[in-house]
């Protein structure tokens, strides 16, 4: 019997991705109330929507030929533009600067191109699900960091100065974070780049929320500090800040040998990114685009919503603990107090959350061990009034299962 390599038995179907077709299929439930998925709602800028249909229109042989591996360089050059003026630090675009299709496949690129068997890399626990498989893939192993709600999900720098060992190849930073919405305190951020360079090893730093913050940006430039230019892969993607998911493109800037690594990688996986979507994200980021869009446009709309929700889940589940999101679009919510109530884990509380109420939500466990007893809800999805009106839901369940169990 012919079976499959023992690398692909072991990996698992991704549960929010597995939400997400459920989604997709129940689209027209209009009364399903969804803060499971974590895409934008809102259409890209029109600006945006144009150059695509101009360039597929005007020069359509152009626009669906290959481009060189890298991407193209004049956007590459508005990206390393773009970091410099935001972020601090200049890079080269010829040779620190890769497109990807997205930011996960920048990620995979830059584990393939790291990690040899055995390495250790280093995750906060609840995190981004998608580190997790595709680390596997490269070989390494996974060493979690735990973060808690009573900590307001910010990592402990001395835990992680016990868990480094001689194994320890890469630590990965997603703040603002997926799935908590946390901004990494900048004494951790200067902790850790001062252990990276002390113990050689990567810091991998997803940025992919970095233009999503509320209030004041007090995010802290990991790039510009001693010794971090050399030790830090940062990943980006246009996915959230330009509302584009499905035009798949993001980027990595580094060191030139890891981005020539990340080449050879994307040679023999996607070839070549999407030439439509690097013509459309040029537009993006010339000629103010990207900045009207996101301080008129993204923030606005995600401020009112994020502070909607917060308010609803503070007076439909006065129970539930949580912090309030500097960044990204997620609140990860402690409901263990109800779930022992209703003698529930939070899967199955999700489940039945769907089937009763219409109301999606995402199971902590998702994203780590930590996460059990939590659930991720979104409040980009969704405009106020339905976001009141799902939470509203969820309280009323809750609450007649608590009565009936009290009767």
């Amino acid at each position: 019997m012919v079976t499959l390599s023992d690398r692909v038995t072991a990996l698992h179907i991704s549960p929010i991705r597995r939400v997400t077709a459920l989604l997709a299929e129940t689209t027209k439930r209009k009364e399903l109330v969804s803060f499971g998925g974590g895409g934008p709602s809102l259409p890209p800028p029109k600006e945006v929507s144009e150059e695509i249909v101009k360039r597929i229109t005007e020069d359509p042989q152009g626009t669906s030929a290959y481009s060189g591996t890298r991407g193209y360089l004049d956007l590459r050059k508005l990206i390393a533009d773009d970091w410099e003026k935001h972020q601090g630090t200049k890079y080269t675009p010829e040779t620190e600067v890769i497109l990807a299709d997205g930011a996960t496949e920048a990620i995979f690129s830059a584990y393939m191109s790291i990690f040899n068997k055995n390495d250790e890399l280093i995750v906060t626990d609840p995190t981004y699900l998608g580190y997790l498989e595709s680390a596997q893939l490269a070989g390494a192993r996974m060493i979690t960091l735990p973060v808690s709600v009573e900590d307001g999900y910010q990592p402990n720098l001395e835990l992680l100065k016990s868990l480094v060992t001689k194994r320890t190849k890469a630590i990965v930073l997603l703040s603002p974070d997926n799935p908590t919405g946390r901004i990494v305190r900048p004494d951790f951020v200067k902790g850790l780049v001062d252990l990276a360079v002390d113990h050689d090893f990567w810091i991998i730093n997803d940025s992919t929320y970095r233009d999503i913050i509320y209030g004041k940006d007090n995010q802290p430039r990991i790039t510009t500090l001693p010794g971090a230019r050399e030790k830090v892969i940062s990943v980006g993607s246009f996915s959230k800040e330009a509302s584009a998911p499905g035009l798949r493109l993001g980027y990595a800037l580094g060191p030139a040998d890891v981005i020539d690594g990340m080449e050879k990688v994307k040679q023999y996986t996607t070839l070549a990114p999407n030439t439509l979507s690097q013509n459309a994200m040029i537009r993006f980021l010339s000629d103010g685009v990207k900045e009207r869009y996101l301080q008129n446009v993204v923030i606005p709309t995600y401020l009112k919503r994020r502070d909607c929700m917060e308010k609803a889940i503070r007076e439909s589940l006065p129970e539930a603990r949580t912090v309030r999101p500097e960044g990204a679009f997620y609140f990860f919510v402690d409901m263990r107090r109800y779930l022992k109530t209703m003698e529930r884990d939070e899967e199955e509380f999700c489940n039945r959350l769907m089937s009763r109420k219409g109301v999606v939500v995402i199971p902590g466990s998702f994203f780590g061990e930590k996460g059990a007893g939590h659930v991720r809800m979104t409040f980009v999805s969704e405009p106020e009034e339905r976001i009141e009106q799902g939470v509203t839901r969820i309280g009323e369940y809750v609450f007649s299962y608590a009565f009936s169990v009290a009767t």
